[in-house]
């Protein structure tokens, strides 16, 4: 038998192995990178949406019953809506959407504020654009703007509600 063959690796067979595996790490770091950030986006954007459509139907249903809108003057700003509706036991509320607290802060979060009462947010801090347009005799455009913070992904969603308890 002879004794010069050798079982096992030489080092220059390990050297080689390891700098191919370098060089495919190399190459699949970037691919893992770009992947990673295409999911975080989408995810952002996933929940911005998902925001902006809850707090949009929030809106919504509390608009299609009211009984009087109140719209601001000309050089007011639009974020805020002003309405009343009767309770399912007849008293009148008195409610507020609007963006921003009445004291100024959280100047990007959307507050439903039941009067009297405190304020309650419906969104925390993604609101970037909130507008009311009132359209006579019944409708009213809600356009939503939420900003991810992070990742500056932006959706915006629109809606028109018909009050349906407003006289024509």
């Amino acid at each position: 038998m002879n004794k010069s063959q050798h079982e096992g690796f030489i080092l220059t067979e390990v050297l080689i192995g390891l700098a191919l595996t370098a060089l495919l790490l190399q190459a699949l770091v970037p691919l893992l990178s770009t992947s990673f950030v295409s999911w975080r986006l989408s995810t952002a954007r996933m929940e911005m949406h998902q925001t902006a459509r809850m707090a949009t139907e929030a809106m919504t249903r509390e608009l299609r019953f009211a009984s009087s809108v109140s719209w601001p003057l000309p050089e007011q700003p639009s974020t805020i809506v002003r309405f009343k509706k009767v309770d399912p036991s007849g008293h009148i509320q008195s409610l507020i959407f609007q963006q921003g607290s009445p004291s100024g802060i959280n100047p990007h979060t959307l507050y439903r504020i039941n009067s009297p009462g405190e304020p309650t947010p419906l969104t925390q801090n993604v609101v970037s654009e909130l507008n009311f347009q009132f359209q006579p005799p019944r409708l009213i455009r809600i356009s939503l703007t939420v900003t991810d913070a992070q990742t500056q992904v932006t959706d915006t969603v629109e809606t028109w509600v018909s009050c349906l308890n407003l006289p024509d």
